[in-house]
């Protein structure tokens, strides 16, 4: 779902530099961290990376391909640091940012972004160890729950695809569309949960696998949590402008 057109973005009140990076977000992920990024190019870089770890986690949890789960923690380390230099920015431009009462409600929303994701991150890396338990221990999943997660994680990876849309384009249906996601992998990961309770009971499931599915599904309700914290600030951003 994406509306192609960039509408003014309350970002510019930081830098002006953002319509140029909008038709490269696929290679948004492979832009080294640094310290020279605007904030709003610094939290798309952030989203990119996210959006990659996503992919990534969603083939090693079946391959267990230990170059890829290399690459994923890279990105990991690649995420806490740019949040470290995106919110030293956005601390180091709030005067400024702040200097109206638009700019101080637009400010205390726009600094919880970084760390935001940033967390989403974190889940991501709580998600990464638990593949390599599983490639380490040899621990199996059963096809069902290889289904179920292949599922859940198409779905966060266009929540995400979608949240770093969102940050450009501030699109009121993007943004409600987000929610609507958000709601359909609750209920996903609701129903993941009782399926392999079930399972294990049967004795579908590998006793060993319980704690590491679980580990992942709890993960991903956190990832969710955030990714809708960050949607309804962008709601309330829209919202500030028009006030």
């Amino acid at each position: 779902m994406k509306d192609q057109r960039i509408v003014v973005n309350p970002f510019r009140m930081i830098s002006p530099k953002l319509d140029s990076e909008a038709s490269k977000f696929e290679e948004l992920h492979e832009i080294p961290v640094s310290e020279s990024h605007a904030p709003e190019e610094g939290l798309l870089i952030m989203v990119s990376k996210l959006v990659e770890m996503s992919k990534i986690l969603s083939k090693c949890i079946v391959s267990g391909d230990e170059e890829q789960m290399s690459r994923c923690e890279r990105l990991a380390e690649e995420v806490h640091s740019q949040e470290a230099f995106v919110t030293s920015s956005l601390v180091a431009a709030s005067s400024t940012i702040a200097s109206t009462t638009l700019g101080q409600n637009l400010y205390k929303i726009v600094v919880r972004f970084p760390v935001r994701l940033e967390r989403i991150g974190d889940m991501f890396q709580n998600i990464l160890t638990c593949c390599r338990i599983k490639q380490r221990d040899g621990i199996p999943f059963s096809d069902k729950a290889y289904s179920e997660l292949a599922q859940i994680f198409e779905l966060v990876t266009d929540m995400l695809v979608n949240t770093r849309d969102g940050l450009v384009l501030r699109n009121k249906a993007l943004l409600h569309h987000i929610l609507s996601q958000r709601q359909h992998l609750g209920e996903l990961l609701h129903d993941a949960r009782f399926g392999h309770w079930d399972r294990l009971e049967r004795g579908f499931c590998a006793p060993q696998a319980s704690s590491l599915y679980l580990d992942i599904l709890d993960s991903i309700v956190a990832m969710n949590e955030y990714v809708g914290k960050m949607c309804d600030s962008l709601l309330s951003m829209r919202e500030e402008e028009r006030a």
